[in-house]
């Protein structure tokens, strides 16, 4: 199946910002997964999560 990746969001996050992008597979109208990009060097933080993550999220997991 064809897998669609589209930038749902910027979230700035204690002096950084981060990009989270959403993956469809096929016609979904929901994200299957969620990835966080750190958008400075556009280095991936977090691959397949499973829900939208809060601020208080990414603070929780980048530290």
């Amino acid at each position: 199946m064809q897998q669609t990746v589209k930038m749902i969001a910027i979230l700035g996050v204690d002096g950084d910002t981060f990009e989270v992008d959403g993956v469809y597979i096929g016609e979904a109208h929901k994200p299957s997964w969620y990835t966080l990009t750190k958008a400075n060097d556009r280095s991936v933080c977090f691959e397949k999560l499973e829900s939208f993550p809060s601020h208080d999220q990414i603070r929780e997991m980048i530290h």
